[in-house]
């Protein structure tokens, strides 16, 4: 009797495992944000203006007639360079497909800056850089407002202060609206703004933390 007994808790204890589960990994929530269309959309766009940067950069440095000309190029190169690899790094940890090359119109724009006559091309590159730098910030900060994606907030709120110094840069060198530098000229600078290398941003690693709950396409 006493062995029966024993068999028929030992059953009975099997029985009550049954209904536990050996694989808890469901029952841990979901912590991350999966990237919305929203911030998919700024992804690629950041990172075509990136690309597109980088090229006018470097036309800048090489056809460049001023010497902020072609430092402003440089520090676009430099810095677009820095934060296209974070957003590419970005992208792939999270399955965000980017573009391989510019928009059709950034290279129709590059293409444009390609032909400018030298003694124009100050001016068509100021003009075309602070276009594409209104149209990024104001991408970017739609992004850091409507974003859900805490990396991809992240990567805006990090692109943000070296957007606005480019712009900032690129009003100052010349060209651009408010100024009244005719072509050809040498670059004017607004009184007591040196005429040296413009200060250039600093691009650190974006902080993986979620975006406030009210804080743009490619350059």
């Amino acid at each position: 009797m006493r062995t029966l007994l024993l068999a028929a808790l030992a059953l009975a204890a099997l029985g009550g495992c049954a209904d536990v589960p050996t694989d808890t990994a469901g029952l841990v929530p979901r912590t991350d944000t999966q990237p919305s269309e929203q911030d998919k959309a700024w992804m690629r766009g950041i990172h075509e203006g990136n690309l597109a940067e980088v090229q006018a950069g470097q036309l800048a440095v090489g056809k460049g007639r001023s010497a902020r000309i072609k430092s402003i190029g440089k520090m676009l190169v430099v810095d677009h360079t820095k934060l296209d690899t974070k957003v590419t790094d970005a992208a792939t940890r999270l399955r965000i497909p980017l573009p391989m090359s510019p928009s059709a119109d950034q290279r129709a724009m590059l293409a444009t800056l390609q032909d400018s006559p030298a003694d124009e091309f100050d001016q068509d590159f100021t003009a075309a850089m602070i276009n594409a730098h209104q149209e990024t910030l104001a991408a970017t900060k739609f992004e850091i407002s409507h974003g859900t994606s805490p990396t991809v907030v992240a990567l805006a709120r990090m692109a943000e202060p070296a957007l606005t110094a480019h712009l900032t840069a690129l009003r100052q060198g010349g060209g651009g609206p408010g100024t009244q530098t005719p072509t050809g000229s040498p670059t004017a600078t607004p009184t007591g703004t040196p005429t040296g290398t413009p200060t250039g941003s600093s691009i650190g690693t974006p902080t993986e933390t979620t975006p406030g709950p009210e804080t743009p396409h490619g350059e």
